[in-house]
């Protein structure tokens, strides 16, 4: 009975206290829910998808109740969540690959959004510099996507182009219903164990893969259709600049060998991922933390292990590294028509050769770009971006980049508490990152990156948030004690 006996928050204006009515919801949900669930399952006689719905009413039910409970589940099912391959889909019949994940992210939001209505708040998300920079691009994405409709351009993919704006709408999702359901920094501590556990789950399963089942390269829980090393190796990169920001932060030393181990642990696991746009990603982020958090120490460990890699890392890892430089059987690199005299390895080249992809679709669409989805690249965000949605797309997408920074800036620097600080210049890290990861591969634009990413990049806003309402509160005591003095 523990969920019905806190009355933090209250009704409407606050006149009636939650916890009188969400013992009787809760019970007549769960009773609606059961015979619902009884007259599905004696109609389609599925047991997998009565199941699956019955998971989600009864998560449905709790976020009602406990929003924070809501958001537990999802982190856990961002990494941990069962694919499904739904089949084929669009002119190019490519797979489409349907995480429970998908829709759990729906059933939250919807709890979330009952839970607003509960207690009647006038605001649907905290004002902070993210909002604009989200709206701008998305809506610059919609866009480009309706021009490109409306022009019937030649094999511009309408499928594709729906699930691709859906999938980048999920992502938007999380960081409003993170930024709704989290209020303290009590419950931000919560979310990061939870959070913390699931990437060590993850890391651990890695190594199982590498190790115990043979694999050449590390792989995530439930991946279909192969492995993507590159996409675990993005992950595990937030999850160790995360960790060692709040290394830097942590007050005593239990909490500095908690976050020192987190750093440390997925870091084999990262190493046999063989991704180097990952190993790249890792470099900057340390570097970024190392003058943000003005720990030079970090730099100078960072080239020193650089400097020593030939030496102490694995034969695979050296391997794939020498592998990107070939003489004789590489790929010739050539710069505005002049040969540089490298060759390098297929994978590198084409992440070469999709500038000239830019540079073509430049001159047929510079403003709007051929439409969310046009050609499909996969080696480049930035890329990508030019070639989908043009100039403007571009600026809109950089000006959010800007954006977050420029929050996680704020954060970091308006806050006192350690955590807030830790997961501020961790996340500013971690962006940093990813920017330099979107170079060679569509980070911003993969589900198992990009959801943990959001969820992070929410609990950073509302620590700039609390750090708001603390220097508020503040000034309004100190204006408070100077108006007797002044009588």
């Amino acid at each position: 009975m523990a969920l019905f006996r806190r009355s933090e928050y209250g009704i409407g204006r606050g006149e009636i206290a939650e916890s009188r009515v969400e013992f009787p919801f809760f019970v007549a949900f769960m009773f609606a829910s059961a015979l619902g669930l009884l007259i599905f399952h004696w109609y389609f006689q599925n047991i997998s998808f009565t199941l699956a719905i019955g998971i989600s009413l009864l998560i449905f039910g709790l976020t009602v109740l406990r929003v924070e409970l809501g958001v537990f589940f999802l982190v856990i099912a961002m990494l941990l969540s069962p694919e499904i391959d739904a089949g084929k889909v669009g002119l190019g019949n490519r797979a489409l690959n349907v995480r429970y994940n998908d829709g759990l992210i729906i059933v939250v939001f919807v709890g979330v959004l009952v839970k607003i209505a509960f207690e009647g708040r006038q605001h649907f998300w905290l004002p902070n510099p993210v909002n604009p920079g989200i709206a701008l691009y998305y809506g610059v994405c919609l866009l480009s996507t309706m021009f490109a409709y409306r022009a019937s351009i030649p094999l511009f993919d309408k499928q594709e182009a729906l699930f691709t704006l859906l999938k980048m709408a999920e992502f938007y999702m999380i960081f409003v219903l993170v930024g709704n359901a989290i209020r303290s920094i009590r419950q931000v501590r919560q979310q990061l164990v939870v959070f913390f556990i699931t990437a060590a789950i993850v890391a651990l399963y890695g190594l199982y893969t590498r190790f115990i089942s043979g694999m050449d390269r590390v792989s995530a829980p439930f991946e279909q259709g192969g492995t993507e090393p590159n996409t675990l190796g993005g992950y595990l990169v937030m999850v160790m600049c995360l960790a060692a920001a709040l290394y830097t932060q942590a007050p005593n030393r239990q909490a500095k060998i908690l976050c020192g181990l987190m750093a440390f642990v997925p870091f084999f696991t990262f190493l046999f991922t063989l991704s180097r746009a990952s190993y790249i990603a890792f470099i900057a982020g340390l570097v970024a933390l190392g003058i943000i958090a003005r720990k030079p120490t970090i730099i100078v460990a960072v080239a020193a292990v650089l400097i020593a890699s030939p030496f102490i890392m694995p034969d695979d890892v050296k391997d794939r590294v020498n592998y990107t430089f070939q003489r004789g059987d590489g790929k010739d690199v050539s710069i505005a028509g002049y040969e540089t005299g490298l060759q390098v390895d297929k994978s590198t080249h084409e992440r070469i050769y999709v500038w000239q992809k830019v540079r073509y679709n430049l001159y047929v669409w510079p403003w709007f770009g051929g439409g969310v989805s046009w050609d499909r690249v996969l080696d480049s965000m930035y890329a990508r971006v030019l070639i989908e949605t043009g100039i403007v797309g571009f600026v809109a997408f950089v000006f959010l980049q800007l954006r977050l920074l420029k929050t996680m800036r704020e954060a970091y620097l308006w806050n006192s508490n350690w955590l807030a600080r830790g997961i501020a210049m961790g996340m500013f890290a971690t962006t940093i990152a990813l920017i330099t990861h979107s170079m060679g591969t569509i980070s911003f634009l993969i589900v198992r990156m990009m959801e943990p990413y959001w969820f992070l990049v929410a609990l950073a806003v509302l620590a700039r948030h609390l750090a708001i309402e603390e220097y508020v509160r503040a000034k309004r005591a100190e204006q408070a004690t100077a108006l007797p003095k002044a009588a």
